[in-house]
């Protein structure tokens, strides 16, 4: 642990899944822990892979374990593609979206029109309602119509209070399977998400904290902007596979209360 490193740190980019909770089941105390934080003088932001929320949904879900936080800390793959889209279609894309109804609704609300046909671009993200018409819808546009293809996030899996189930890269697999051709994905490792969030608040790459549980997307995009990083063991990783990691995470730590101690400390 490079202490002098770790004292330059502003902000926190937190995960979510595995970090603040497993589905409805909180980490810890939520409302002690950003107390905790609070006191370090610690700027608080998230970034998750997770699309199925708005940033004013999961402020609600914080609010239930008495967390007050604000729409615009958040940094989700979800808010991330409207900023990647608006990149790269500055005349304003038609998108098919194959997720979640939160997703369209953060789309539309931001002013990027959906389409179920004719569409420029294919976002593929999870869907607990996916079905054979909508890969087929989405094999279609981008097969026949040439949609671009794009994907919020590859995660194979997420933690729920009932244990693992599929995530978001089920959906993006089977559109690539069918269609052969590989999306561009915003979310982790990918570093569109903490890059905006150290533009909007004026840090530096090496001022910010990226903390999952995940290596390959918290970490590995921590790493991949030049940021420090934290891994937490609540939820993907663990000690078994904590070994196999290189290079490693400036810190490792049971949970988001032990890494706030931690911080303190410095």
């Amino acid at each position: 642990m490079d202490k002098t490193a770790l004292k330059k740190v502003k902000a926190l980019f937190l995960d979510m899944d595995g970090v603040l909770w497993t589905d409805k089941k909180e980490i810890g105390n939520l409302h002690e822990i950003f107390e905790s934080i609070r006191e370090t003088g610690l700027t608080v932001l998230f970034g998750s892979n997770n699309a199925t929320r708005t940033p004013e949904e999961y402020c609600e879900k914080l609010a239930g374990f008495g967390v007050q936080v604000k729409p615009e800390q958040f940094f989700t793959s979800g808010i991330a593609t409207i900023y990647q889209l608006r990149k790269d279609f500055p005349g304003g894309p038609k998108v098919y979206v194959f997720g979640s109804p939160s997703l369209k609704k953060l789309l539309t609300e931001n002013g990027i029109e959906v389409v179920e046909e004719n569409a420029d671009v294919v976002l593929a993200s999870l869907d607990r309602e996916i079905s054979y018409e909508k890969i087929s819808r989405a094999m279609i546009e981008i097969c026949e119509h040439g949609a671009k293809f794009y994907a919020t996030n590859t995660d194979s899996t997420f933690v729920t209070e009932n244990g693992w189930r599929p995530g978001g890269g089920v959906m993006v697999n089977c559109v690539e399977t069918c269609t052969g051709i590989k999306p561009f994905v915003i979310g982790k490792p990918n570093t569109v998400m903490i890059d905006m969030a150290c533009q909007t608040y004026g840090l530096a790459p090496d001022e910010i904290m990226a903390v999952g549980d995940r290596y390959e997307t918290d970490i590995a995009g921590g790493i991949n902007y030049g940021a420090r990083t934290a891994l937490v063991l609540s939820g993907y990783e663990s000690k078994d596979t904590v070994p196999f990691l290189d290079p490693k995470p400036d810190l490792i730590c049971e949970n988001l209360a032990e890494l706030v101690k931690t911080m303190k400390r410095l």
